[in-house]
């Protein structure tokens, strides 16, 4: 009995140890499980340590996508890929404070200024692979590498004021960073704008939500802020209603665009990007934020602050000598749509001022604001990068800001209302121009060559703006491409390998000007394929007799983009290797946005 009892003993312990096998198995399976809180990840007081392991290759890959070549620039000229994503997902494992998340997909992000090969600011998910929720109430990280917050504070400062001033805006922390054992440096935190985020501010996840990148709510030019929710890829009748509304021809009635937006709400939203010197926000760039529609508020759109790494800025911006707007009241900015619009009302200037009077009595605390700045400071300075060297820079030109805006806005206020020039800047979009067609049967070369007239045999059809374009001396050649550093970007010091290019040229009859197509394409898809292949493609004319040096911008401006179908029968990077294919094309010229002068600003 007793050596039975003992089996039966062993065989209950043994099914035991199968089903926590089992479990361990299931659990791996579909992800891991919840061992961390979003509250974990946002603490003031704390400096989080992120270690992420992966693939060599793969890291070396992502480098290499967080470059200013990457399609960003066209973004905002109104070039464009054919096709294809700008960033790729990459699997790894990430460790938060010591615990280990596997099976993550890891990417390159970031727009303009802060691309950074060396230092990448980099975007976490965690379901992209396995099925798992490792952190509750948050399904991803966005991890900045702080390029242009030398402070290491304007995001922090800048999310926790909207917060205050009672605008939702997502919580941020600091965090040391290290990709398979390098070292990167200080990183920001900071909440991403999705699901979880939209559910805890305003309950409901169902209205539409859109990013928008150099781009607002004009009829043209509505498609270009980008959906972020399934609901919204399908149905966006709201913001197509608001731009029409903003753009109607029989005057601009107010009560009808109170129908769209929760006007309270986003007076309050515009007066802290004006206080904040947030220059490169929506009310004065068009450029980083949310736009959501709540349910729960008759679908009125709520602004969402996003992209604060260039805030407490006392100038427009980079760009602003080139729009006029060097003399605007440092009280209000007015270069979009709904800011501009508005302010053209009585009952919203009021409301503005008013707004703005509350928010320096009750949300702008220059102790505060420096206490906050002081702690970082502490927190981060025995941990920084040997590339991040201007935090002291950053921290002075900070504080110096802080302590001179109230008497910047309060004389504004005092000689209320401020004159606001110019009308809303026409936002970034595309207009087909042309077309091109064409076919070349040409060789690979492995050094650049500057003139490729005659070289191969090229057929080319142009026709601009309703007029055939007659081009001889045609050439082409497939060569490596022209590596720019746009608007004078530090160097990192790592060489980036060039995409593969097609360099098509020619010379116009009529007025001998010379044509340049440039069709950048991914190394992995230059081979022999019956398929197209996407690309990036660019189209110029040049005077041959013109300041090649100093018209180099304007030449830039006027670049124009290639969106259509490329084929490639034969294609190799090595020297000599057969370079055949064709191509048809339209030919689009960008409007609005950075394209200064008339084309630029609706007056």
């Amino acid at each position: 009995m007793l050596v039975l009892a003992n089996m039966n003993k062993l065989i209950l312990i043994r099914k035991e140890i199968l089903a926590a096998c089992f479990f361990v198995l299931a659990v791996s399976s579909f992800g891991e499980e919840v061992k961390l809180k979003s509250d974990d990840l946002f603490r003031v007081d704390h400096l989080m340590e992120i270690d992420v392991k992966m693939l060599p290759s793969d890291w070396e890959k992502l480098r290499k996508e967080s470059d200013r070549s990457n399609a960003s620039m066209s973004r905002i000229f109104g070039s464009g890929a054919s096709s294809g994503n700008r960033f790729n997902l990459y699997k790894a494992e990430i460790s938060i404070d010591g615990t280990i998340i596997k099976n993550i997909g890891i990417r390159a992000k970031g727009f303009i200024g802060s691309l950074n090969p060396e230092r990448p600011s980099l975007k976490v998910k965690f379901d992209e692979y396995v099925d798992q929720s490792p952190i509750q109430g948050l399904d991803r990280l966005t991890l900045n590498n702080n390029v242009q917050d030398v402070s290491l504070a304007s995001q922090f400062l800048t999310y926790k004021l909207f917060n205050k001033a009672g605008v939702p805006a997502p919580r941020v922390s600091h965090c040391k960073v290290t990709v398979n054992g390098e070292y990167l440096g200080i990183y920001s935190h900071v909440e991403s704008v999705r699901a979880p985020f939209i559910k805890k501010r305003y309950q409901k996840y169902s209205g539409e939500l859109y990013e928008g990148t150099i781009s607002d709510f004009y009829p043209i030019a509505v498609e270009n802020i980008e959906a972020k929710n399934s609901y919204t890829k399908k149905n966006r009748t709201l913001s197509k209603e608001l731009a029409e509304v903003l753009e109607t021809k029989e005057g601009f009635n107010l009560d009808e665009v109170k129908k769209y937006i929760n006007l309270e709400k986003f007076v309050r939203f515009w007066a802290m990007e004006s206080l904040l010197g947030f220059w490169d926000g929506y009310t004065n760039n068009q450029n980083n934020y949310y736009a959501y529609s709540n349910p729960n508020d008759q679908k009125r759109f709520h602004f969402i602050p996003w992209g604060a790494d260039g805030a407490f800025t006392k100038d427009r911006g980079p760009f602003s000598r080139f729009g006029g707007e060097q003399d605007q009241p440092r009280s209000v900015y007015s270069q979009s749509m709904l800011a501009n619009r508005l302010f053209q009302t009585d009952e919203v200037q009021a409301l503005y001022r008013k707004t703005m009077i509350d928010i320096l009595k009750n949300v702008w605390n220059e102790n505060e604001i420096i206490d906050d700045i002081n702690r970082i400071q502490a927190l981060t300075r025995t941990h920084l990068h040997s590339r991040q060297n201007r935090l002291d820079e950053g921290v002075d030109k900070l504080i110096t800001f802080v302590e001179s805006r109230r008497s910047d806005i309060e004389p504004e206020l005092d000689e209320w209302p401020v004159r606001v020039q110019n009308g809303p800047r026409i936002p970034r979009h595309s207009v087909k121009v042309g077309e091109l067609i064409g076919n070349f049967k040409t060789k690979w070369e492995n050094e650049r060559i500057r003139n490729v007239s005659g070289i191969g045999k090229t057929d080319l059809e142009l026709n601009l703006n309703g007029k055939k374009i007659t081009l001889s001396e045609l050439g082409s050649v497939g060569q490596p491409e022209e590596i720019r550093r746009w608007f004078g970007g530090r160097s990192s010091g790592r060489s980036r390998v060039p995409s593969p290019t097609i360099t098509l040229q020619g010379l116009s009859e009529d007025d001998e000007k010379e044509l340049t197509v440039v069709l950048a394409v991914n190394r992995n898809d230059f081979k022999s394929n019956e398929d197209s292949v996407s690309f990036r493609g660019s189209l110029s004319l040049r005077d041959l007799d013109g300041d090649q040096e100093g018209d180099a911008f304007r030449r830039f401006m006027s670049m124009k983009s290639l969106e259509g179908e490329l084929k490639l029968t034969e294609a190799g990077m090595n020297e000599g290797d057969a370079v055949v294919g064709k191509l048809r094309m339209e030919v689009k010229e960008s409007r609005g946005g950075f394209n200064f002068g008339n084309r630029g600003r609706r007056r």
